[in-house]
């Protein structure tokens, strides 16, 4: 008999099987529009500040509808990214959803950092997402993780000094030297850097994220690179207006030290080729190459042809193979080359009706803002084995080691505060991903004790009990296993949107290799549209849809993990999926 809080998910009837397949086409639909030009515009309270007796950290809180914000920063200029990320988001939502600014999606978490240092100091690794590759003088600026749990981005508030002496300078000053009658090259000329702002890096990892959430597809690489650009000059101005796709401060002498844009090289996907001290690839370059794209003003055969190479990547045409629609290359190159040459044109919106709302603005406490460092770490630092296991199948003692090391250290921050729920369940968190069921466990029920009906606590017991009744004996598995779907059924009859309860009913069937019910994975579809950048869950309906012989359904759910243009540990096993049986013996 289904329990009655995965009644609460669907009631189970004949046309249950049907509902599963359409609801798995529903989080698949938004990538119809995917090639879709952005459409062409049409014509508060006081700030929050919630007191406590418990004293603060420096660390604040900014949320608005549609982002949470975290900066140790100060509050003006806390207050100042919220909004404009909001502004962001609904300039965007015109531009790519028909102005459509409801959703169901999770929030955005943005950690603002004071210093670039913070993406080696904290040893991440963008394993599901990477600006470029670009030259190596605009590496390591962000991290953007898009987690099951929701969608994870930290930068610092430090802009980025662009160096232009490069060796491709010197040899075009050279050149220019000695066209000009000169007997030697020396000295060269010094060519002043430029600056690409921390707010521009930060504009351009948010519309990555949008439109890999909002229009979720397979793309090209240098098209989220591109996209990401157009929106790193976002502006508001004075009268709220705001300026977009405007040419970046630079971009000319861009060209001049890092080459100019291969038209070519991009579009067939050759210059990832490049090993990183030869990559000439830059934001500049993409946002030449996307503009032109976007807001040219194209003859009809060029843009359909555009849509028509959009399409077969999105269906996993290899770009080489997609690329050939366009022609001849040459003479694509001489059109972006000429485009390039002349005044290029930007948009501004309407000035708005009203003032916006103001986003909530809270100080954290010691113990929220002591595992902020943590909550993103664990991406990286508690990866999914696929991402960097040897080809044994076991991880390197170094990268074993670190983990320990690091789970060692939550462990301690966990226990100076440990009245405090949030701290420990992400404790809690940290013990299950690094299968520890047992530690897991007791962290759960140690804030349940306190508070039964924590959603949350209920999740990971639920996980923990599921993994220990895997990893038991034989005989007691059905037992556990009912055992651990009890309690993740109270999580699920307490709230039936929190993904993390859904994600454990499904995981409960899937772990043990037994059929997962339509209950599940109706949940699961719904947390895939919660966070649709995140393969993972793309991963969990995929893997089971090829179990019951859906293959085609799958394919589609795994669109944007099989043929989008990052890597991910989920890709590799996506792939895993549909690769040819190995003969036995």
């Amino acid at each position: 008999m289904t329990p009655a809080p995965a009644r609460t998910l669907l009631r189970r009837s004949s046309r249950a099987r049907g509902l599963v397949a359409a609801l798995c086409l529903w989080l698949i639909a938004p990538a119809a529009l995917a090639a879709d030009l952005p459409a062409r515009q049409a014509g508060g309270p006081e700030i929050v500040v919630e007191g406590s007796t418990e004293k603060k950290s420096a660390w604040k809180r900014a949320e608005t509808e549609h982002v949470v914000v975290f900066s140790d920063g100060g509050e003006a200029e806390l207050r100042r990214v919220a909004i404009d990320l909001e502004a962001l988001y609904r300039l965007m939502s015109r531009l790519y959803r028909q102005g459509q600014t409801a959703d169901d999606t999770a929030k955005l978490q943005v950690t603002l950092f004071d210093s670039t240092e913070f993406f080696t100091q904290m040893g991440l690794r963008n394993l599901r997402s990477a600006e470029g590759p670009y030259a190596t003088s605009f590496v390591g600026q962000r991290y953007y993780d898009p987690r099951e749990g929701g969608d994870v981005l930290a930068a610092s508030r430090s802009d980025q000094i662009v160096n232009l002496n490069t060796v491709i300078a010197r040899s075009r000053d050279c050149e220019d030297q000695l066209a000009m009658g000169a007997l030697t090259c020396f000295p060269y000329p010094n060519h002043p850097p430029i600056v690409r702002t921390w707010q521009g890096v930060l504009y351009s990892a948010f519309a990555q994220h949008f439109i890999l959430t909002y229009v979720p597809a397979a793309y090209p690489r240098w098209y989220l690179d591109g996209i990401g650009a157009l929106f790193s000059t976002f502006a508001v101005r004075s009268d709220g207006s705001a300026d977009y796709a405007r040419p970046p401060i630079g971009y000319k002498e861009a060209f001049r030290s890092y080459g100019d844009l291969r038209v070519g090289d991009v579009l067939t996907g050759r210059y990832l080729e490049n090993p990183p001290p030869q990559m000439r690839w830059t934001p500049y370059h993409a946002w030449l190459l996307a503009h032109y794209f976007l807001y040219a003003d194209l003859k009809p055969e060029r843009r359909d042809q555009f849509a028509r190479y959009m399409a077969a990547v999105r269906q996993g045409t290899p770009l080489a193979e997609a690329a050939a629609v366009f022609g001849d290359m040459r003479k694509l190159q001489r059109e972006i080359a000429s485009y390039a040459a002349r005044p290029l044109a930007y948009a501004r919106t309407k000035r708005p009706q009203g003032p916006g709302d103001e986003p909530e603005i809270t100080p954290l406490s010691f113990s929220d803002a002591a595992m902020i460092a943590a909550r993103i770490e664990i991406g990286t630092r508690l990866a999914p084995a696929a991402a960097s296991a040897s080809p044994a199948g076991t991880m390197p003692a170094g990268e074993t080691r670190d983990r320990a090391q690091w789970l060692a250290q939550v462990r301690e921050k966990a226990a100076q505060f440990p009245r405090d729920g949030a701290a420990v369940l992400f404790a809690a968190e940290a013990e299950c991903r690094a299968g520890n069921p047992r530690e897991c466990l007791a962290l759960a029920e140690s804030v349940l004790a306190g508070s039964p009906d924590n959603v949350e606590a209920l999740a990971w017991k639920g996980m923990a009990l599921t993994d220990a009744a895997i990893a038991g004996p034989a005989a007691n598995r059905p037992q556990a296993l009912a055992a651990a779907r009890q309690t993740i059924e109270r999580a699920i009859a307490l709230d039936g949107d929190a993904p993390l309860p859904l994600i454990a009913y499904f995981q409960s069937f899937a772990k043990a290799g037994e059929p997962v019910p339509e209950q599940a994975m109706l949940g699961m579809a719904k947390v895939a549209r919660q966070v649709p950048a995140a393969p993972a869950p793309r991963l969990y309906l995929g893997a089971e849809l090829v179990r019951q012989g859906r293959g085609d359904l799958a394919r589609q759910v795994l669109g944007p993990v099989l043929h989008g243009g990052y890597d991910s540990p989920e890709k590799d096993a996506a792939r895993a999926l549909f690769a040819p049986a190995r003969p036995r013996g």
